[in-house]
């Protein structure tokens, strides 16, 4: 789900949200919706940090404007480099 970018899960949340607070649809499809919704929460959070991590780090660099890979961008897993989304 990693691969989603952050308005795409967005909007996504926003139709999960209208089907589930029209209330007409059956419970087994509710509990789908509402666990999928949790898992795009999660996207939407961990993005959203990696973004603040990025505007920070533009910041403490006085204005010269140098995206740098954060300890965020680094999957431990397979020791590698996350793409950087902003380019």
């Amino acid at each position: 789900m990693n691969e989603i970018k952050f308005e795409v899960a967005l909007k996504r949340l926003e139709e999960i949200a209208d089907k589930l607070e029209r209330g007409d649809i059956p419970l087994e499809d509710s509990l789908k919706l509402y666990e999928e919704g949790q898992k795009l929460i999660k996207l939407c959070r961990e993005k959203l940090s990696k973004a603040e991590a990025k505007v920070k780090e533009l910041i403490k660099k006085n204005k010269e404007f140098i995206l740098k890979p954060t300890e965020r961008d680094f999957d431990s897993k397979n020791h590698t480099m996350h793409k950087n989304e902003a380019t």
